[in-house]
């Protein structure tokens, strides 16, 4: 715990403090995944600190997909790239270290004020998504060996995904099988998608950070990608749960956008 805890300390020297990043070779990098303090451990996902302003992202279920997808958003992301033969298709990237704390921490020490603050800065990201420019191509970003990932999938991802109407029969196919375990309802409508959208598919209390200015930043990308319109409430509404509150809050702001 004080290793990970000297990722955040202001005293710590991090190994790559006043090195340009465009000049380290790959492989001091790939080193520098095991050694430089640890900001995250969880789940197959590794993230290390490199400096006072950079971060390394990697991990057995870390793809190149989240970085394309990031860049989509304007995150400044340096990609490194690598092939797994046993894992599939993987890669490390480097993304600017954000100053603050997960709203997830402090949500609870937080103002009435500041919480309307953080949901309308996060109610108006909705709009933001909705309006980039992307393909109509369902899925993950610029890779064609990337499942779908997220919470409207299996644990084991769906697609890849040649188009929307290859989506719509996967999604159908559950139906059926959920129908036919009376897991749902006879009288559910065959899914049949319209306009795709960049969807994050995790906006949750433990993926925002609120900066010491008050900003709040969307992280973890990893289950983005370009889905339907609605993937993005289904899925607030499926975790409400986890923070109803928050949760309550955002849809009534977002409804007012």
């Amino acid at each position: 715990m004080l290793y990970q805890l000297a990722s955040r300390q202001s005293g710590t020297e991090f190994p790559l403090d006043g090195y340009d990043i465009t000049k380290v070779p790959d492989e001091t990098l790939i080193e520098l995944f095991d050694t430089a303090p640890l900001l995250h451990d969880y789940q197959g996902t590794r993230i290390v600190r490199l400096s006072r302003t950079l971060v390394l992202k990697g991990g057995e279920l870390v793809r190149p997909c989240e970085a394309e997808i990031m860049k989509l958003v304007e995150y400044r992301v340096l990609n490194i790239k690598t092939q797994d033969t046993f894992f599939g298709c993987q890669c490390y990237f480097i993304m600017d270290f954000i100053e603050g704390d997960l709203i997830q921490d402090c949500w609870e020490d937080l103002s009435q004020a500041q919480r309307e603050d953080v949901v309308s800065q996060v109610a108006s990201m909705f709009p933001a998504l909705l309006s980039a420019q992307v393909p109509q191509q369902p899925g993950s970003v610029d890779c064609q060996f990337c499942k779908a990932k997220g919470c409207w999938f299996s644990d084991i991802g769906g697609g890849p995904f040649r188009d929307v109407t290859a989506m719509e029969a996967w999604f159908n196919r559950k139906l059926e099988i959920c129908q036919s375990f009376e897991q749902a309802p006879d009288t559910v409508p065959l899914f049949s998608f319209d306009k795709l959208i960049l969807t994050h598919q995790d906006i949750a209390l433990r993926n925002l950070i609120l900066d010491p200015k008050g900003k709040v930043w969307l992280i973890d990308w990893g289950d983005a990608g370009i889905y339907p319109e609605g993937f993005e409430y289904a899925a607030l509404a499926a975790r409400r749960w986890t923070a109803v509150l928050f949760t309550d809050m955002l849809f009534e702001q977002s409804l007012n956008i």
